[in-house]
């Protein structure tokens, strides 16, 4: 079988997670990746994650700095469909790679750059890695732990997310060198990539208004629970939707707050901070009564949302996860024989594969370049790129809820796909969040109310589907059967169809039906272990549905790619556990002798190193990268940690601050600003339109997020988040349906929003 990015060289300068999560996805679905390496090698060959990051890549080695290096990069890119290049904009510019400059030079090469905190603004000088970026922008201050102050947050996420922000990107981009021979420079940035993750972020979440009498919004309390059992162990809950929680209740016995004439709007709403206490410790106190295996076995058969928590390498062996095969088994050249995450996307016709293990260094240097004289690209067009979105010509339908699946076609909107969200008559469940007509996920659709219970419904989504390129949903399998929307319907209907299934669990394994939300993969992918620190209890952080939103959207490109060289569509799946396992990876792989990063029991940091330290009046992060700023530090803060804490916390952050910067050692205040506030009126976040003020229809001008992805060709335009059902009449129209017909339809209920039913 053909893999969908047969063909494509793609050539990967920089260090770090987000150019290697990059190139590992392309190159597991084909692509010949060229991992740009100086002599010494790169820096992640120090770490354990380097031997899944660079698996099925080919390792070149060019010394960049030299004349002879830069122009051996030069005729390496011209041979080349695209290049991600994760270097500061200093270093681009340094070494003559910056995106616009190369893409003039090969007009029909796609250049992707990775920028750390985004190209202008008053941070982006400083290192673009992970633990900087979660520290200045709040996100650590903002992070809930087992001590007061800011929590180190381990798992590289942002770095994930700008690395499936960059397939999709690319990817979308040389959609376009197919149109019109053109291709163009795309950037986005770790900071870019953590806006996506703030589910939150905007005008309207209910996380986001002041309590008032009946509007205490309880979802992350009380659905989404850590629960403690009799065994000292933890569940995390999951059970968000209405009946999941009522299943749940009944199980322990407690259906009877149903009935509580002030709890009629539970999970969602509470009547005050001191009556959600109360259910807080009732609940807590019910789920002490039993072991965790007791209350699992017991969840299982009533659908109830409850998940264990595993170590990440205990999820690679799960049966779940290899009945989805997801897990791989790879000997590797330098640590022997491994067991990784596998691919992240399941493709029925063009399936990935992991062709080679991590290369050793330079292992490919003298048969890639010897290519370099003749395997040229064909010439690029003629005449001024065409000023549109790559995406423009795509048509999605999408069916899916909450967050995970909905906020990947949000990102495919704005790389300019032209998105129809299918609601059904009391809208998407993720609107209950939301007090107003903003929602984050909604952003650039058009939606449409079809209740799919109905023949006349399904009538009106297949006229949708036969018209798409892509179709994607969430529902558990078995359900889209029964609404009309399954695979194999379809796919006869409509033969290129991309379909989409945005899973939890997969479909297949003893979990297939089970019920999945954001916190499922948190806590069986080893997350809750990762974040907690050592000897801790687990914690719950809400990143997967994100990660999964980031994944999905990616895999759409992928699976658009293959119908471009298959003629056909195909089955795509995601898995959010597998989009966790990914950003994860670093910890999940499993070899002889491996030593794991931990983070302390105090939740500070990995070492004295890249840590978090207490001050005067505040509390700082520093990160040291090399050898020469570690000894630099120790001779300024000494070289025992309980000597560094006491020196710290007898200056000011401000005064920690000036004497590391004069040292030319990475550090910020880590308390400063609180993490929503940062990525909506931060000076960074706008300069770089991360935060953008539009106007949305009833509210106003407003701010919120931007688009995550700067395209070279045009910019994304702005457009609001529509109301459930609001372009219903018009599609029906654009369909050829009469008034009578579309009159009758709303008349039946098949076409009229109700609501939920929640105050705002």
């Amino acid at each position: 079988m053909t893999t969908a990015l047969d063909g494509l060289r793609i050539v990967e300068v920089g260090s770090g997670p987000a150019a290697a999560f990059t190139g590992m996805v392309l190159a597991e679905n084909g692509a010949e990746v060229i991992k740009v390496e100086r002599p010494s090698g790169s820096r992640d060959r120090d770490r354990p994650g380097h031997v899944v990051w660079h698996r099925a890549k080919k390792s070149v080695t060019i010394d960049v700095e030299s004349p002879d290096g830069s122009e051996s990069l030069v005729a390496l890119l011209a041979t080349s469909d695209a290049a991600v290049i994760a270097l500061s904009r200093t270093t681009r510019d340094r070494l003559g790679l910056d995106g616009d400059a190369l893409h003039r030079a090969h007009p029909a090469l796609v250049v992707a750059t990775i920028d750390g905190f985004g190209g202008v603004g008053p941070l982006s000088h400083l290192p673009g890695t992970d633990s900087l970026l979660a520290a200045a922008s709040g996100r650590m201050a903002t992070t809930g732990g087992y001590r007061p102050g800011p929590i180190f947050t381990p798992v590289p996420i942002a770095s994930f997310g700008a690395a499936m922000l960059t397939v999709e990107s690319m990817l979308a981009a040389l959609l376009e060198v197919r149109r019109s021979g053109l291709g163009q420079h795309v950037n986005t940035s770790l900071l870019h990539a953590l806006s996506a993750y703030d589910m939150t972020s905007g005008f309207g979440n209910r996380t986001n208004v002041a309590p008032a009498p009946g509007h205490v919004f309880g979802v992350m309390r009380v659905p989404f629970m850590t629960a403690p059992t009799s065994d000292g162990r933890f569940i995390q809950m999951c059970s968000r939707q209405k009946r999941h929680f009522q299943e749940w209740l009944s199980v322990l016995e407690l259906d009877w707050l149903l009935d509580e004439p002030d709890l009629a709007h539970i999970p969602d709403l509470f009547p005050s901070e001191q009556r959600l206490d109360e259910v807080v410790e009732l609940i807590r106190a019910r789920m002490l009564t039993r072991t965790a295996d007791e209350w699992m076995a017991l969840f299982a058969t009533r659908d109830v949302g409850a998940d264990p928590f595993f170590t990440a390498s205990e999820y690679l062996v799960h049966e779940q996860c290899v009945a989805n095969d997801r897990s791989k088994v790879i000997d590797d050249t330098g640590v022997g024989r491994t067991r990784q995450v596998g691919p992240l996307v399941a493709m029925s016709d063009t399936p990935s594969r992991i062709s080679a293990p991590a290369p050793i260094l330079g292992e490919h240097t003298d048969r890639v370049m010897a290519t370099v004289s003749h395997r040229l690209r064909p010439p690029a067009a003629s005449g001024a790129a065409p000023k549109r979105l790559p995406l423009d010509a795509i048509t999605v339908v999408e069916c899916g809820y909450f967050y995970a699946t909905p906020f990947a076609s949000t990102l495919l909107a704005e790389a300019g796909a032209r998105v129809i969200k299918v609601e059904p008559n009391a809208g998407d469940p993720g609107r209950r969040n939301w007090t107003k007509s903003y929602v984050k996920a909604m952003v650039g659709k058009e939606s449409v109310t079809l209740d799919l219970k109905t023949p006349e419904g399904r009538a009106v989504m297949h006229e949708l589907v036969d018209r798409a390129d892509v179709f994607l949903h969430n529902f558990r399998p078995g359900t889209p059967e029964r609404l009309g929307i399954g695979y194999d319907e379809l796919i006869a209907r409509n033969p290129r169809l991309v379909y989409v299934y945005g899973s939890c669990f997969g479909s297949r394994g003893p979990w297939a039906n089970k019920a999945g939300f954001h916190s499922s993969p948190n806590a069986i992918s080893g997350a809750g272990f990762i974040e907690a620190g050592a000897k801790n209890p687990p914690i719950n952080r809400t990143y997967a549905d994100p990660a999964s939103a980031l994944a999905t959207a990616a895999a759409i490109t992928i699976g658009l790619h293959a119908r471009e060289r298959t003629g056909r569509g195909q089955y795509v799946e995601t898995v959010m556990l597998t989009s966790m396992a990914y950003a994860v990876s670093e910890w999940g792989v499993t070899y002889t002798d491996k030593i794991d990063s931990v983070v302390d029991t105090d939740q500070r940091g990995f070492d004295d190193y890249g840590r978090l330290y207490e001050t005067s009046d505040g509390w700082v992060f520093v990160e040291c990268a090399n050898a020469v700023q570690r000894a630099t530090f120790d001779e300024w803060a000494g070289t025992i940690t309980a000597a560094r804490e006491v020196a710290m916390r007898s200056s000011s952050c401000d005064e920690v601050l000036r004497e590391l910067a004069v040292r030319s050692i990475a550090a910020v205040r880590a308390d400063g600003i609180d993490h929503g506030t940062f990525m909506l009126q931060s000076e960074q976040c706008r300069a770089n339109r991360i935060a953008v003020e539009v106007a949305q229809p009833g509210d106003g001008p407003i701010w919120r997020a931007g688009p995550a992805v700067q395209f070279g060709a045009a910019a994304t335009p702005l457009t609001p988040s529509p109301d459930n059902g609001e372009q219903t009449v018009a599609l029906l129209r654009e369909l050829g349906h009469d008034e009578a017909y579309i009159e009758r339809l709303r008349e039946q209920g098949i076409t009229e929003p109700v609501g939920n039913g929640l105050p705002t």
